[in-house]
Order: structure tokens, then sequence, then C-alpha cells
């Protein structure tokens, strides 16, 4: 997904798509994961948890189930930090409504399912080493506690 970040943080748009998305941190290292070859978009390139958010399903409770899949780290291995909802538009001009929610990972542990290949914990000057999707920095900005230092 290609996207850049509106200016309106407070509250959903009417979305054409609204995404779920998780970010990790553990003693002060982000979480980042690589995306499978299986997976739509962004190939090879790391990033937090998402996913698509079904129609009527709460934000919070769906992150915590992503992260549960994805990484195998349950709610109860996780403090919740801050939470936002960013709006974005992609290069076809779409509308991303993103409930992002940080949390603080007891354990660095994962299990990935088949939507990761590969799973890192890095500090921030580590994390312009690796292909990130485009749009994770933009995010982290909207999650205050979503620090790595």
């Amino acid at each position: 997904m290609h996207t850049k970040i509106s200016a309106d943080t407070s509250a959903p748009l009417d979305a054409g798509f609204e995404v779920v998305a998780g970010v990790l941190t553990h003693r002060g290292r982000l979480g980042l994961f690589r995306r499978s070859a299986l997976v739509s978009g962004n190939v090879g390139q790391w990033h937090c948890i998402t996913g698509f958010l079904p129609a009527g399903a709460d934000p919070l409770n769906h992150v915590l189930l992503e992260i549960q899949e994805e990484l195998g780290i349950s709610a109860s291995n996780l403090l919740q930090g801050s939470a936002a909802i960013v709006n974005m538009h992609d290069h076809h001009g779409n509308c991303w409504c993103v409930h992002a929610f940080h949390f603080e990972s007891m354990t660095e542990s994962v299990e990935l399912n088949w939507e990761n290949d590969g799973a890192c914990w890095v500090f921030e000057d580590q994390l312009e080493s690796l292909p990130t999707v485009n749009w994770l920095s933009k995010l982290m900005c909207q999650l205050p506690s979503a620090t790595y230092r």
C-alpha cells in the first residue's frame, strides 16, 4: 500500500478500507516483521502487524487477534500504550482508516505464521538499514509512546 498521511488523525473518515496496525516494542527496541511472498503487497519489506478490520469488529480486539495469529504473542504478554486513528490515501486516491495501537511486549519470542518470514527487534539507529513499508514511520509518528529509546 503506497500511502501518504492526511492531516486528520482525530476521527475515521468515510474510509474505503479500514485496517488495524499493531506497533510492538520490547525493552527499547521496535519489532519489525518481514512480509512473506504469500501476502498481496509490500513483499520482502519490514513492517508492524496489520490486518483488514472486518465490518463491525472492535479495532482493539482485532489487532490483538492479528498479533496472536501472526506472532503467537497473546494479549496477556502485551501492555497497551497509545492509540490513534490515522487517515491515509494511497496513490489511487483510496482512503485508508488505520486504527493504530502501540504495545510493549513482555517477550521477544515470536512464532511467525505464513504472512511474515522474518522478525527482528531493532533500535532506532538500525531502522534506516532495513527496507520498511513506506508508511511505517508516518504511522509511528502518530503513536507517541511507540518510542524505542
